[in-house]
């Protein structure tokens, strides 16, 4: 056991020392890992979390290799960080909006404005034909009903990763037929 690891499991209060020995002795090569990838802003708040998870670990059992635990964490947040990313671009991808679905108010009373959504509507109802029904059913589910991914997983009997699929299949063909 390292003397940070032996500072920390002594007392709780050499838990503090032991956190600030380690900020001192590796927060500047830790933010300089972080900033390779990501803003200085987004830097410092992943190194405030990496620090809060060092915490949480010190209090459960100090790490006999701190700065082996503080890479391999902040290797797992940069992870984290980029599938999140992933998923909220998905979330972005996943917008009628994207394909130019600016539907207006049912209240406006111009039949050319309900007779261009009517058209809108039916190219939708045509690319979806062309994606399989699974896909069609999981993106209508998500989009129409507001379900969530793991709603339509188990309605559908499948996992989150195949209805993930499922709806990008569908997108990808609202995308190539520019709607």
């Amino acid at each position: 056991m390292n003397s940070l690891a032996a500072a920390a499991s002594v007392a709780p209060s050499r838990r503090n020392d032991y956190v600030a020995d380690s900020y001192t002795t590796y927060h500047r090569q830790l933010r300089s890992f972080f900033q390779r990838t990501v803003s200085e802003t987004e830097a410092d708040d992943m190194l405030q979390e990496l620090y809060i998870r060092l915490i949480r670990q010190v209090d459960r059992a100090p790490p006999t290799n701190c700065k082996g635990f503080l890479f391999s964490a902040a290797a797992n947040l940069l992870r984290d960080r980029w599938r999140r990313r992933a998923v909220r671009k998905l979330d972005r991808m996943d917008s009628l909006d994207g394909f130019g679905g600016d539907f207006k108010d049912g209240e406006e009373h111009d039949p050319s404005l309900w007779t261009e959504q009517i058209e809108q509507l039916e190219r939708l109802d045509r690319a979806l034909g062309r994606v399989s029904e699974k896909a069609a059913s999981a993106f209508l589910c998500h989009r129409v009903e507001g379900c969530s991914y793991a709603d339509i997983a188990v309605r559908m009997g499948v996992s989150v990763s195949m209805v993930e699929k499922y709806i990008s299949s569908a997108l990808a063909e609202l995308r190539e037929s520019r709607l």
